[in-house]
């Protein structure tokens, strides 16, 4: 399982990630470094800043190390518990991170607003469909 070595006085500054993975990481990302390309559905992007925020090298390496740990969760050899406490310790670093941004002057008020606005956008039809499912019960 893909430890995430983080103290809970402080959020980790990166992600532990198996060497393996990250070099398979990287080729895959090597890969995929052309140019932007439009959605073919929606078009441009909706959400630039959130696009921009994702793009950041220790956001890639949360992404990757999240999805290691989802992979670790569908295997039988691995403790879920132990998991899913290793996600919890990675997001609410990750949110620190964020607030600490946020709360220092990282951000323009603008940027904070515009941000908060594609967030909701984008989580608006996925709270509708998880309402939906709650109430069909």
């Amino acid at each position: 399982m893909t430890e995430i070595k983080a103290d809970d006085s402080k959020a980790p500054s990166y992600a532990s990630v198996d060497p393996v993975e990250v070099e398979n990481a990287e080729k895959q990302e090597q890969k995929h470094t052309s140019p932007k390309v439009d959605c073919l559905t929606h078009g441009p992007s909706q959400v630039p800043l959130l696009d921009r925020e994702l793009q950041k090298p220790q956001a890639k390496d949360i992404i990757r190390t999240l999805a290691t740990a989802l992979n670790d969760i569908a295997d039988e050899k691995k403790c879920t518990k132990c998991t899913v406490e290793n996600i919890s310790k990675l997001l609410t670093g990750h949110v620190r991170d964020l607030r600490a941004a946020k709360r220092s002057g990282m951000w323009s008020k603008e940027d904070k607003r515009a941000l908060k606005m594609e967030i909701k956008g984008l989580l608006r039809p996925v709270k509708k469909d998880v309402k939906s499912l709650w109430k069909a019960n």
